[in-house]
Formats: C-alpha cells, structure tokens, sequence
C-alpha cells in the first residue's frame, strides 16, 4: 500500500487516547501497516507498558490522515478514547 504524502503545513492532532502507551504502540503499528504515519509521543523515552503518570497515552497522525486512520481503527475494533478537549 502507498504511504500517505502530507503537505509541509500538514499539522498533528490526537485522535485517540490509551491507558498505556503498549496500548497505544498497537494502534500506531496497525496505522504504520496501511501506511498512514503515526506518533505516540514519549514512546522511545519511557518503559512501554507502565501507564503514564498524568493520564493517557496519545495516538496522533498529521491531520490529512485523521479520517483513513480513524476509520481503520474502528475497522479493526480497536477500542477509541477520544481525547478530551482543551
């Protein structure tokens, strides 16, 4: 599958929350296999099963992908916490 080409203006946005960022690295691999780009940020830095001390663990994509990646997650029953607004 072709990887996506987001614009140079093309900005991150949260689209989903976890309980652990393990939780969060499962979703993030599932969009990376359909080839949308994913962050979980804070990932490489911390121990990747212990729940994060101010909360949840954030999936993001560039904001072109939002509607492919959230639909493939649905797709895929993986459950969706949207994240709380500011």
């Amino acid at each position: 599958m072709a990887r996506t080409t987001n614009r140079p203006d093309d900005s991150l946005v949260t689209i989903a929350t976890f309980e652990t960022e393990f939780e969060a690295g499962l979703a993030r691999g599932a969009l990376e296999s359909i080839g949308v780009r994913a962050l979980v940020p804070g990932e490489a830095l911390s121990n990747s099963s212990r729940v994060r001390a101010f909360g949840r663990a954030e999936l993001q994509v560039f904001e072109s992908d939002r509607d492919r990646a959230l639909t493939e997650l649905r797709r895929m029953q993986i459950r969706i916490v949207e994240p709380a607004s500011d």
